[in-house]
Order: C-alpha cells, then sequence, then structure tokens
C-alpha cells in the first residue's frame, strides 16, 4: 500500500458527497495522523470520527477522507508507540486489521474487552474519551 508522505486537499468526489457532504476533503498523511495521536491523553482513547474532524478542521475542509485515515492508523497499529490502538470505531469497536493485537495491547492497558459480538469492542469506552 501506498502511504502518502504529504497532506492532499481534493474536492470531494460528486459519488460521495451524499455521505461526506459537499466542498473539500483532506487526505491525512501518516505524519498528520500521528500527531493526532500524540494528542491523546494518558489512559484515555479516541474515536476515528474526532480524529477526522480534528484533522478537518486544521485544513480547513469539509472532511478528513475516512478510506485514507484508516489505512494510516492500520499502518501504524503495530508500532506500540504510536498509540494507534488507542482508536476506535464511532461505536467503541476495534479497527485494527489485526484485532487480536490491539486487543492485547489495549487489555495489557487495563481496559476491558466485550468480545461478544462480531467486532470486539471496549467496554464504557465513552467514560475513557477524552473530555
Amino acid at each position: 500500500m501506498k502511504v502518502l508522505i504529504k497532506d492532499k486537499v481534493q474536492k470531494i468526489p460528486v459519488g460521495l458527497e451524499k455521505y461526506l457532504g459537499k466542498g473539500k476533503m483532506v487526505l491525512p498523511s501518516q505524519a498528520t495522523v500521528m500527531k493526532e495521536l500524540q494528542n491523546i491523553p494518558e489512559g484515555k482513547l479516541i474515536t476515528i470520527p474526532v480524529i477526522r474532524e480534528s484533522i478537518a478542521e486544521q485544513f480547513g475542509v469539509t472532511t478528513t477522507c475516512p478510506k485514507t485515515c484508516l489505512k494510516m492508523l492500520r499502518n501504524m497499529m503495530e508500532e506500540k508507540s504510536s498509540g494507534a490502538y488507542h482508536v476506535l470505531n464511532g461505536k467503541g469497536e476495534l479497527i485494527a486489521s489485526d484485532l487480536e493485537l490491539q486487543a492485547e495491547l489495549l487489555t495489557a492497558d487495563g481496559f476491558d474487552l466485550d468480545h461478544s459480538k462480531r467486532k470486539p469492542r471496549v467496554k464504557d469506552f465513552k467514560n475513557f474519551l477524552p473530555d
């Protein structure tokens, strides 16, 4: 997979306007996503929608490309120091390509996981989001 070296701003494709809105979107580089991860307080989690909103705000655009953002996060997942394993989807579910690895890292950090659904999720994840 090709990793973006620089952030790229482009018009939201017509076919995606229904989901992402009209205007422009940023395709974030790994460095931009990493900068967001460094803002996660100790013992806290963050969701992809929060990261996307923050990045879009920084660039003054309508949104951040969800697919590119997820790819960048998954690329960083194995690098424990990146903190990418602290990122969940909007429902509190794990997002890694290797769900077992993300579950293991989160459990080691003291988070309880619910494995009763198709995708594991952090129990009471909203209690661990920054204020």
